[in-house]
């Protein structure tokens, strides 16, 4: 999902830098030419404590505003305006009165990302980084618009900036991890008071293989606040442990899952004893909390140097057009396939204009080739279920065999719609053009 994009930097040493932006922590991973396997930025220099609290402080009668680790140090001593919520505040539009100024959410969301790239500038100036890759849990349009007004303000002249939600970066940490993590499914478990997972899978029939995210919330596997009393704690502890491997059975029943990532601090406090022992039958299991930041910066890298794993995958998220596009033209008096749109691209970055001259007739055919859905015995023959969707021209002037020329533009105004707008264009100065745009929505799934 390109959000700016400026110039080449000359120089060979280039970094690659994964965002992960979240309401209440945040993390800054990179990787370089020279140095392909991701780090994670420390939040405290010679630790392993990676998250950055997304809280500012603005001590009393001065201009001095402190963040992340420092702000909650520095708000234990109630001289000062402690401010959190800062990505959620600016995905609302909040607006926060300081002493009384009044400050735009995303203005103070841009000053905490500003600090946060100080910890990054120990390990290389801001003008070596080549692009930028923000993530977050979702991608949705008001996602996207806080996300380019931070970058806007930021001032990275010679950076590329991107974004992708949580989900594809998932995708891109299994796809730098050996290929070991690529033969089976794989699952996060992501627990921050309400406990999400994550299920990526892989369709190994098609080419380039296809993989896919399922996604859930389980709105009654909440962490409570644990009580002191053990005996009380104790029965805490045991109910949710019975509720989450409810749960996790649901989905771990019937496939085959290699590899489970237990993210969050919900898994902290040591309450899933029977959970973990099944989670363990077989699989690979990990505790961390870096796994989005560094798919974010192995994210960036596939756009800089795209591997060849990279080439020989595709990834068809929830905001991912899963469909390729064309038409069928006459090219030098032969049928061709001419692609438009690949599957595989955001879908709010599915965009293409072209031109070309009607042979004949008042309509012409879209070509949809869907990549998923298809019955198996049919993509281990590489035979998808093409489907042509015929635009027609009603009212086209009547003229000579290839004597109108049509613009058509294509975009997705929402996910799994295909908007075509044809526009007739006349032929150079011998027929003028009608004027006359025709539009058509395409439904892909």
């Amino acid at each position: 999902m390109l959000l700016e994009k400026s110039g080449e930097k000359k120089g060979n040493h280039k970094y690659m830098v994964g965002f992960d932006l979240g309401d209440r922590d945040s993390q800054i991973s990179f990787c370089s030419t020279l140095q392909t396997e991701a780090e994670t930025v420390p939040a405290v220099a010679g630790t392993k404590q990676y998250n950055i609290p997304t809280v500012l402080y603005k001590r009393t009668g001065t201009n001095q505003w402190l963040s992340g680790r420092e702000a909650l140090r520095a708000a234990e001593d109630g001289k000062g305006i402690f401010v959190e919520n800062l990505f959620s505040g600016a995905l609302e539009d909040r607006k926060t009165l300081i002493e009384g100024v009044e400050y735009d959410a995303v203005t103070l969301l841009t000053l905490f990302v500003k600090k946060c790239f100080n910890l990054f500038s120990v390990i290389a100036p801001l003008d070596r980084i080549e692009i930028l890759m923000f993530t977050a849990r979702n991608s949705d349009t008001r996602v996207i618009e806080v996300v380019h007004r931070v970058v806007e303000a930021l001032g990275l002249r010679n950076t590329r900036v991107f974004f992708q939600n949580h989900e594809e970066s998932y995708y891109y940490y299994l796809m730098h991890q050996p290929a070991e993590f690529r033969k089976a499914g794989s699952v996060i478990l992501d627990f921050e008071e309400t406990l999400r997972f994550y299920l990526l899978e892989w369709n190994r029939r098609t080419t380039p293989v296809v993989s896919f995210v399922t996604q859930g919330k389980w709105k009654d596997c909440v962490l409570p606040c644990f009580a002191e009393e053990e005996t009380e704690k104790a029965g805490q502890m045991e109910a949710l442990d019975e509720r989450v491997l409810e749960r996790i059975i649901g989905i771990f029943q019937n496939r085959d899952i290699g590899s489970v990532f237990l993210i969050g601090s919900g898994f902290q406090e040591d309450w899933a004893d029977r959970s973990l022992q099944y989670i363990c039958r077989g699989r690979r299991v990990f505790r961390g909390n870096n796994l989005y930041s560094k798919g974010a910066a192995y994210g960036a890298l596939e756009k800089l140097c795209p591997t060849k794993e990279g080439k020989e995958h595709i990834f068809l998220g929830r905001e991912k057009l899963k469909a390729n596009i064309g038409l069928q033209i006459l090219r030098e008096g032969k049928e061709t396939y001419l692609p438009l749109l690949d599957a595989g691209i955001d879908c709010c970055d599915a965009k293409c204009e072209k031109e070309f001259y009607l042979e004949s007739g008042s309509s012409y055919q879209v070509t949809v080739t869907p990549l998923t859905n298809v019955f198996p015995e049919r993509e281990a023959a590489g035979k998808y279920p093409v489907r042509y969707e015929t635009v027609e021209l009603q009212g086209l002037p009547e003229r000579p065999k290839g004597a109108t020329r049509l613009s058509v533009f294509m975009d997705m105004p929402e996910n799994g719609k295909l908007r075509v707008r044809t526009e007739d264009m006349g032929f150079g100065e011998i027929y003028e053009s009608s004027g006359i745009v025709w539009e058509k929505d395409i439904l892909l799934q």
